[in-house]
């Protein structure tokens, strides 16, 4: 009897070490980047969060672009950033700053002769080839400036809305789709020139007005990298697609549920459309993103009347799955709580790199008593950099370029 009770125990143990040798040969579950994926936006709007920047940021700092007469920037520029330098695409010229924010040069002359740039459609910059490529908005050309101001080239392109140029001369193409005819909202051609992917426009109609202008908001941005590549987005359509290799693919869907433009009511399209966007009771509404730290980081304003009072902004963590409104005290749609030095709350423009994100802070959102009586009181996780801030505010003055704040996000943050 103790025999057989021996060889029991013994067969016990065999198969639970074999039991824990199968779970340890179990593969774990590992993120995919390339898996599409639906961001869920009437589902983020029902989870708001009050979010403090400590929750997600590893740390903030500040650049103050210096202002001189040279390099007054304009209300719409754009910042385009590389390890030692930031970009400025100022609407008429190219600026160039160091990144602790001292004016280098201008690049770019004014005008409309060869090589001179009368309006910036779209700034590609080439840090590898330490090259500047201009899309200009009177002639279907491309200019191609060196880091040093030199002129170096002109390229004939297609007139489209804008074409992002990417290391070895490849380019992409963003067309508006406004005429009603145009094959592809975006196409990838090689250095050739051959076209290798296409996204198709699949909403065509007969143009009977004749316009062409269609809803544009400055903040809108076809474009942003992450993760070496490229991503892409059009105002109208809602999918998000990538670049990988030569192919543009589909990456994820920003699924705005009945907040979605119709395409009958695009205003390009018909009458009905201007008045119909005109009327803020349909609240239809346009989103962007971009990307740091794996986390989308979306907002979303009305086609018409936009402004910050009614941003929608949220973030969308790509691991999980999961995503929150950003809400103020009051619980309506806000900004992030800047606890970690009590200055400016947060909401980024756009990403420097893979973890780092910026906002532009203009001079009326530091000055003045209201705003410093309001930084006083304000809680800070970290008193060091409190007084930093106050003492950066106090050098600000009214007519000074804005402050970029910078903003590096915490990967293992939740």
């Amino acid at each position: 009897m103790v025999r057989i009770k021996s060889i029991l125990v013994l067969i016990l143990i065999a198969v639970s070490g074999c039991t824990n040798i199968n779970r340890k040969s179990e593969p774990e579950k590992v993120y995919d980047r390339n898996q599409f994926f639906d961001v869920d936006y009437h589902g983020i709007l029902e989870q708001p969060s009050l979010l403090n920047l400590s929750e997600i940021a590893d740390s903030i700092w500040y650049v103050r672009l210096e202002t001189n007469d040279s390099c007054l920037l304009h209300n719409y520029a754009e910042y385009f950033f590389t390890d030692k330098y930031i970009f400025i695409d100022n609407v008429q010229q190219i600026l160039m700053f160091d990144r602790g924010g001292k004016f280098i040069r201008t690049i770019g002359k004014q005008g409309r002769g060869p090589g001179e740039i009368g309006l910036i459609r779209y700034l590609s910059v080439i840090d590898d080839e330490q090259l500047l490529v201009v899309q200009t908005n009177w002639s279907r050309k491309l200019f191609y400036f060196s880091y040093e101001g030199d002129f170096v080239k002109s390229v004939n392109v297609p007139d489209v809305f804008n074409i992002k140029v990417l290391q070895g001369d490849r380019q992409i193409f963003f067309d508006f789709c406004a005429w009603g005819f145009e094959d592809y909202m975006f196409a990838l051609r090689n250095s050739e020139g051959d076209t290798t992917s296409v996204v198709l426009n699949h909403f065509k109609w007969e143009n009977k007005s004749g316009r062409t202008m269609t809803v544009g908001y400055h903040l809108f941005i076809p474009f942003y990298e992450y993760g070496g590549t490229v991503s892409m987005k059009s105002m109208y359509n809602d999918t998000v697609y990538q670049v990988r290799g030569d192919e543009i693919v589909p990456e994820y869907f920003l699924n705005l549920g009945n907040f979605e433009l119709s395409e009958e009511y695009r205003p390009e399209v018909s009458d009905a459309g201007i008045e119909y966007l005109r009327d803020g009771s349909n609240d239809k509404r346009f989103a962007v993103s971009f990307e740091a730290s794996e986390k989308l980081f979306i907002s979303s304003q009305p086609y018409f009347n936009a402004d910050e009072t009614k941003q929608w902004n949220m973030i969308y963590d790509r691991r999980t799955g999961g995503g929150n409104l950003v809400v103020d005290n009051d619980g309506s749609p806000g900004m992030i709580t800047n606890d970690i030095d009590g200055g400016v709350d947060f909401w980024p423009v756009k990403s420097v790199n893979d973890s780092t994100l910026i906002m532009r802070i203009l001079p009326g959102d530091l000055i003045g008593e209201e705003n410093l009586k309001t930084f006083v009181v304000k809680a800070a996780v970290d008193q060091v950099k409190k007084k930093q801030f106050l003492a950066m505010r106090d050098k600000i003055e009214e007519t000074d370029n804005p402050v970029l704040m910078f903003v590096r996000i915490n990967r293992s943050r939740q």
